[in-house]
């Protein structure tokens, strides 16, 4: 037996503006202003044991979905930058 798969949901109306151009990018609390907008997200990110963009994974921890697919890459598009590495650089 399989799953029939069906369209993709349309989250449009839920998910308004997500804090970096690649979605798969969620930067740790404090780290950045963007991403402190969705602490809702950031928790679901602890709670599911997802590394934040740029933080090494620990124990069974699973991999950051942009830093795995992309590994730094991600961070030579500005819009993708951490605010607080911005501000530094």
């Amino acid at each position: 037996m399989f799953k029939k798969t069906q369209p993709p949901l349309d989250f449009s109306g839920v998910i308004k503006q997500f804090p970096h151009c690649d979605a798969r990018i969620l930067h740790g609390p404090k780290e950045c202003e963007y991403c402190d907008n969705h602490k809702d997200w950031q928790a679901l990110r602890v709670a599911w044991g997802i590394a934040f963009t740029g933080w090494t994974p620990e124990g069974k921890e699973l991999p950051c979905p942009a830093d795995n697919a992309r590994g730094d890459t991600h961070k030579l598009w500005v819009g993708n930058v951490a605010t607080g590495e911005r501000n530094e650089n």
